[in-house]
């Protein structure tokens, strides 16, 4: 697919953010989808069925399908079978990467709110104890693929590199710098 090359974030008409958890990608996601008129992507509420349940492999690719026919989107999501089938799409790919010490209070934060309000997420999806500090914890699961997520978002962007896609990598710790 022949991608229109743009020179900066806000020329871009398909973003697609990738990061790990905590990291901004639903804030510059929203932020951006706002500042466009149109609803953001989350790529969790077309992954997570029921208690917290992934739905199959197809059915969630259909989804990102489905959502990737507008002519202007911004998708938030760090699931490797939807980044490997359609960043490519996008004509600006965004890795927020802030640091440890800044992702992990912010995600023990949001997590400790959703818990407490009883938050809905996605399909009814709520926090439980288990997914706060159990063994399916969304904090210990930050931790421990952080170090593989940041590897692949580096391949990503060397796969990429040579298409004419617009790559922005920033550590910076407020992602919404970036719409400055």
């Amino acid at each position: 697919m022949s991608v229109p090359r743009v020179k900066t974030l806000a020329e871009a008409r398909r973003v697609w953010i990738v990061g790990g958890p905590g990291c901004g990608k639903s804030t510059l996601a929203r932020a951006l989808a706002e500042r466009r008129g149109i609803p953001p992507v989350t790529l969790d509420a077309l992954f997570w069925g029921p208690a917290w349940t992934p739905v199959p492999t197809e059915v969630f690719l259909a989804g990102v399908e489905r959502e990737l026919t507008a002519d202007t989107w911004v998708v938030d999501g760090q699931f490797a079978a939807s980044v490997e089938a359609f960043a490519d799409r996008a004509d600006c790919v965004v890795w927020t990467d802030p640091p440890l010490r800044v992702t992990w209070p912010r995600l023990l934060r949001r997590t400790v709110l959703r818990w407490i309000r009883r938050e809905e997420l996605w399909g009814g999806v709520r926090e439980t104890f288990c997914t706060v500090v159990g063994p399916r914890s969304i904090l210990w699961y930050a931790v421990q693929v952080r170090n593989s997520q940041r590897l692949a978002n580096q391949r990503l962007f060397d796969e990429l590199s040579d298409t004419g896609i617009l790559l922005l990598h920033t550590r910076d710790s407020d992602v919404r710098s970036l719409l400055e």
